[in-house]
């Protein structure tokens, strides 16, 4: 028993060190590009010597790729939340704007991190994972939005591939005033007029044709 027990303790230690690296990675990768983030800087976020550092990771490449693969289910659970919590289509919608707007405001490393990890997605792998959780995050709006044309509180002659880009337009749009330093020109309320904007569009329209109808009578 008490074999079994120290056989699990040094391999339950070194994960609790793996995942305080990675915690102190993606604050220091958040606040600079991969070039510019200093081996002994993501070291000392860790609490741990640079020789430790490489016991875990063998290169800074290999812990700037495991740590965006670790903040993109993160970032996503953020969104699924929301979507657990929403009543209806059109709440979730607004419920995973408002998250995402308070985890922006917050200057939350991973939201930094992965604003910063776009402009490394010339390398190949750091593009998958981008794309990988960006696709996912696609994915989960779209499916919002089919929830609510079913429901017929959402109009269904729109593409909802394309409606859910916009929205995530909106949110791209936010994190670039908040890295950028314009992030006062964004409140809680502005924001959610965005939202109930991009709601609205989703609506079913009024009847034209009843319109045309008053006309020619």
């Amino acid at each position: 028993m008490n074999s079994l027990s120290s056989g699990r303790a040094p391999k339950q230690r070194a994960e609790d060190r793996r995942r305080t690296i990675l915690a102190g990675a993606s604050s220091v990768f958040a606040g600079a590009s991969f070039a510019q983030a200093d081996t002994g800087d993501l070291a000392a976020a860790a609490g741990v010597t640079p020789p430790a550092l490489y016991r875990y990771f063998p290169t800074k490449r290999h812990l700037y790729l495991a740590t965006l693969a670790d903040a993109g289910p993160k970032l996503l659970e953020l969104w699924q939340r929301a979507l657990s919590a929403a009543p209806d289509p059109a709440s979730a919608i607004k419920d995973i704007g408002t998250a995402y707007y308070g985890h922006a405001r917050s200057r939350s490393p991973i939201m930094r991190l992965w604003f910063q990890a776009v402009g490394e997605a010339a390398d190949p792998e750091v593009r998958a994972l981008v794309a990988e959780t960006l696709g996912r995050a696609v994915g989960l709006v779209q499916a919002v939005i089919e929830d609510g044309q079913r429901a017929g509180v959402f109009r269904d002659d729109m593409d909802t591939r394309t409606a859910a880009w916009e929205f995530m337009g909106i949110g791209f749009s936010m994190d670039l005033a908040h890295v950028l330093g314009f992030g006062d020109d964004l409140s809680r309320e502005t924001v959610e007029e965005m939202g109930d904007r991009f709601i609205d569009s989703l609506r079913p329209r009024a009847d034209t044709a009843t319109t045309g109808r008053g006309v020619t009578e």
